[in-house]
């Protein structure tokens, strides 16, 4: 049987995003609801909700301030990996045509609210011209903005957050 460990208190730093957290561990754990039978509902949140602070300090790290939104013309894309294809190729493209050097972005696809197959969202740190983004993505509508309607005194970081 393995011994109980002290109660203590867990911290994480991270410094680039601005942000800490942490947590007490007390010395005994309480035991689950239901005799210890995982929850998977529950898991989907929990992991739902790591997923959203890790993209969350990353986007604040880079400095990752302007939105985009990819969306293709016609009948639109509804298969999965050629959308993964298609954006892997914009990135590489937009990479290109910006100088080659690395290019800190995070994306994520939904459905077209209208059933038009997938769309994309992006964020980048730097400013891009719309109509590079137009050209490179030549599939579609594209739309760009920086996120700065905040308070006076916001810097990149919180416009990344």
């Amino acid at each position: 049987m393995r011994q109980p460990r002290g109660a203590y208190w867990s911290f994480n730093l991270y410094p680039d995003a601005g942000e800490g957290g942490g947590c007490f561990v007390p010395t005994l754990r309480p035991e689950r609801v239901g005799g210890g039978a995982p929850d998977p509902e529950r898991s989907q949140q929990e992991a739902a909700r790591r997923a959203r602070g890790k993209l969350r300090r990353y986007c604040a790290a880079n400095r990752l301030n302007r939105f985009a939104t990819l969306t293709y013309a016609g009948a639109g894309c509804f298969d999965p990996q050629q959308l993964r294809a298609n954006v892997a190729e914009f990135f590489r493209g937009l990479r290109r045509e910006l100088g080659g050097r690395p290019l800190p972005y995070a994306w994520a696809s939904e459905p077209h609210p209208g059933g038009h197959g997938f769309h994309v969202h992006f964020a980048v740190g730097r400013y891009v011209r719309q109509s590079l983004i137009r050209d490179v993505w030549a599939r579609g509508i594209v739309h760009i903005k920086l996120i700065g309607d905040l308070p006076v005194g916001s810097g990149a970081l919180e416009e990344a957050r």
